[in-house]
């Protein structure tokens, strides 16, 4: 996924702005990051459905991704522009992603929050391939 996001980076032209990657475990690096007092003005989450970590920890998007937007809140700058989920969980609806945005990150930023279906349009037809959901939060 690394080596995808860095040739994304290429092909946008951005080569010269400062994109960093990193490969850690999430929460380990937003508690640290909160240590550290650092802020950002945009989070872009993409979880996984399920996952374990090197130690055995388990990682369940219904049953952790509202601790991590909780806990991501607090690296939030104190005018952020945006805070977009994406999840190919099944069994989770747009509206719980939405009320989760609306719970956290809006409850101390004021601002608009959309949700929805991710899709993937068919070739030859009107139909639109259900892949995932998503929800965003963005300054007024």
């Amino acid at each position: 996924m690394t080596t995808w996001a860095k040739e994304n980076v290429k092909s946008s032209k951005l080569e010269d702005r400062p994109v960093r990657f990193i490969v850690d475990d999430v929460v380990k690096f937003v508690n640290r990051e909160i240590r550290r007092n650092n802020k950002y003005d945009a989070i872009i989450m993409d979880p996984p459905s399920y996952g374990r970590g090197a130690k055995g920890e388990v990682w369940q998007f219904e049953n952790n991704i509202y601790d991590l937007v909780e806990l991501c809140t607090k690296v939030l700058s104190d005018n952020p522009l945006f805070f977009l989920i994406n999840s190919y969980t099944t069994g989770i609806s747009s509206t719980v992603l939405k009320n989760m945005l609306e719970l956290t990150v809006d409850k101390k930023h004021k601002g608009k929050i959309e949700s929805g279906e991710i899709g993937l349009p068919m070739e030859d037809s009107k139909l639109v391939l259900p892949c995932g959901i998503y929800g965003r939060w963005e300054k007024k």
